[in-house]
């Protein structure tokens, strides 16, 4: 059993020529034991399957309105999307999971970010029902996004796929201990699944900062400061830094980021004040004056740890 017979049609034809077995952190033998039973379908989702299937799991994974887009954006950007209609946008992507009923599993909600001579998939939710969990149906997501972003990524010319990049909340970060403990696990979640965060450290005392803050979705929404991780492709080669151009990456990755949400049409104030809190954090953090070099530093710390703890991805 293989995993692209589980794929749709639509789905196996976006992906056609990639190696989804380069692309797993997991070993074939541990997929089909564990995630390809429990499967019916892995989908391209479409507005009206995501409406249909996916939109109740998706509210009821994320409960707090200020952390969760509106529903009704995410189905006119998949319709668009389909219709073929977002050429010069980022490409927007649900890649789902659906049981031999044809019920929801779970779901991967992502954009791909078209960096000079990079695609990154930025993953925004990552998600999959209670019933299924501890079956690496995370693991099948991670590696669809990756084939999916390489496939558009050779659409737009030919790009190299480095990471995949997430956001999540600080390890105890909520207002009761509840909440601090769902952020706790899922961090470390992530971080069992090869994602290491980017963080700043201030050199005089060792604190460190996130240089992510994400806006507010709707017009007067506060800005959230969450942390940005990357989980590197198990296709690129051990050597990170040899096939990323980290003198750039940084820089870009945030430009791309931004922008993005600029083209969704998020309201522009409050990008803007995001921004302005990023901008100001780097100014007092370990490499002193806020440069674009700063930034690039860091990346090269982050790319040199992703490179020692790949080298035993497929043993993990």
């Amino acid at each position: 059993m293989s995993l692209s017979r589980k794929l749709s049609q639509r789905l196996a034809d976006h992906v056609n020529d990639i190696d989804l077995v380069s692309l797993s952190r997991i070993s074939e033998a541990r997929l089909t034991e564990r995630a390809l039973p429990n499967i019916g379908l892995v989908e391209l989702v479409s507005a009206k399957d995501f409406a249909k299937l996916y939109d109740a799991l998706y509210i009821s994974m994320f409960p707090h309105q200020p952390e969760r887009e509106r529903s009704d954006l995410i189905t006119d950007r998949l319709q668009e999307e389909f219709a073929g209609q977002r050429r010069d946008l980022a490409p927007y992507r649900v890649v789902g999971i659906r049981d031999h009923d044809g019920k929801a599993i779970g779901a991967a909600q992502f954009s791909v970010l078209l960096l000079p001579g990079y695609a990154v998939p930025y993953l925004q939710y990552l998600y999959v029902r209670i019933e299924n969990r501890r079956q690496d149906m995370a693991e099948v997501l991670h590696t669809m996004i990756l084939a999916v972003a390489t496939a558009d990524a050779k659409a737009h010319d030919n790009r190299s796929v480095p990471f995949t990049l997430l956001e999540t909340k600080p390890a105890g970060y909520g207002k009761d201990d509840a909440s601090q403990a769902v952020a706790t696990q899922r961090a470390i979640i992530h971080t069992k699944a090869g994602a290491v965060a980017i963080m700043l450290r201030r050199e005089s005392d060792g604190t460190t900062s996130s240089p992510h803050v994400q806006p507010g979705l709707e017009m007067g929404d506060p800005p959230l400061s969450l942390v940005w991780a990357i989980r590197r492709s198990p296709a690129m080669v051990a050597q990170a830094i040899d096939v990323v151009d980290v003198k750039h990456i940084g820089q870009d990755l945030i430009a791309a980021y931004y922008q993005s949400l600029r083209d969704e049409g998020f309201p522009e104030p409050n990008i803007r004040l995001a921004e302005s809190i990023r901008l100001a954090r780097p100014a007092i953090l370990r490499y002193g004056k806020h440069t674009k070099e700063t930034e690039d530093k860091q990346f090269v710390e982050i790319l040199e740890q992703i490179a020692d703890r790949d080298r035993s991805l497929k043993s993990a």
